[in-house]
């Protein structure tokens, strides 16, 4: 209970203590295992804080589940849903104690949304909307951050659905970039192109991210960089080139990082499992590491070293009886974002299994387009 306590009590007026008891008291009558479940306790302590906004009673509420998420989800409609459209992807996230997404307090925009009021008007939106794009946002699927909601509105509207989760296993997936429009047209130059195999989408983007910051090759930097007049076939050649030359570059012409460069990792597990411990997930934490595996699988995870040094990600390696076979990138949040074998490859049946032991065991979540 004290992380209840925490989260409604401490540091309040005796006024707004009071509130709390009284609001805690009447879910208790209720015979609810809210109050037990310390994973809510952030959850509860927002729904306290934003109680004097309600549309209902509490009193009128009854828990239907014996779900503890889903009473929870069940209560928040019922007290701040006026209209019963409150999109799933924020109450979902309020449910996780998710409190704040891309600088937006959840519980504050699901008041705002269920009191009627326009998620365009809401305050501190990452980027403006128009009609067209809040409508289809609102659609997102549950379990969206506010930019895959985003990202999903702005596939939508280009009637390009079935590139959210390529999109979303990419750089665009993990930040709204300040040149957005000119990455929305990498996704155009995708969608207008038939027969291209969308996992390449990842390792194209990663390819001009590095030619727009930081130059390629002996090339420098071009942050004017464009697609305009260019073929998919030869952007793909490109990407091949420069991921095959990426980590021989590192380590032969003795520019950029020391392979030695490390930096703490993530907050998170590493895992063994099945037969004398075959099966390992364990975090990369130096560059050396973040090379051997993309010269192992074939693919760029060495382009991640910034974002590992700056805490933004981390990078996680599957191995089964020694070999890597999989290669993981998992955000600050606990979220598996991505997860990709030799050449990009998807996960396999057996490989998913232990993916989600891991997942289970380290208290994870696992993006649904993994």
């Amino acid at each position: 209970m004290s992380q209840l306590y925490e989260a409604c009590a401490v540091n309040q007026s005796a006024e707004a203590r009071q509130q709390a008891y009284h609001i805690l008291v009447t879910l208790a009558q209720k015979r609810t295992e809210l109050l037990g479940r310390p994973e809510v306790a952030k959850a509860l302590g927002a729904l306290v804080e934003h109680y004097a906004y309600r549309r209902r009673d509490l009193a009128e509420w009854q828990p239907k589940s014996k779900n503890v998420y889903r009473q929870l989800e069940s209560l928040l409609r019922h007290l701040f849903d006026e209209y019963g459209d409150v999109p799933a992807w924020v109450l979902s996230a309020w449910v996780a104690g998710k409190l704040q997404d891309s600088d937006l307090n959840i519980p504050a925009l699901a008041v705002h949304l269920g009191s009627g009021r326009s998620l365009r008007s809401f305050s501190g939106l990452p980027v403006l909307l128009t009609k067209k794009l809040e409508h289809e946002m609102r659609q997102a699927p549950d379990g969206c951050s506010v930019l895959e909601a985003l990202r999903y509105a702005q596939l939508a509207a280009r009637g390009a659905l079935e590139w959210f989760g390529p999109v979303l296993e990419s750089r665009l997936g993990r930040e709204l970039l300040p040149d957005d429009n000119f990455w929305l047209g990498v996704v155009d130059f995708f969608t207008a192109t038939p027969l291209v195999d969308p996992h390449h989408f990842g390792p194209v983007c990663d390819w001009i991210h590095a030619k727009r910051t930081v130059g390629v090759g002996q090339e420098p930097a071009q942050p004017n960089f464009s697609l305009k007049g260019r073929s998919m076939h030869s952007v793909l050649a490109q990407t091949e080139r420069w991921h095959r030359g990426l980590a021989r570059l590192r380590r032969h012409q003795n520019t950029g990082p020391a392979l030695t460069t490390t930096w703490p990792g993530l907050p998170l597990p590493n895992f063994r499992g099945g037969d004398k411990d075959r099966i390992r997930i364990t975090q990369l934490t130096t560059f050396g590491q973040l090379i051997d595996e993309g010269e192992a699988l074939k693919h760029c995870v060495a382009s991640y070293l910034h974002s590992c040094l700056r805490g933004r990600c981390g990078i996680f390696s599957l191995t089964m009886d020694g070999v890597r076979a999989i290669t993981l990138e998992v955000t600050p949040e606990r979220v598996v974002i991505q997860a990709r074998g030799k050449y990009n490859r998807p996960l396999a049946d057996d490989e998913r299994f232990w993916v989600n032991r891991w997942q289970s065991e380290a208290r994870l979540m696992l993006s649904k387009y993994v």
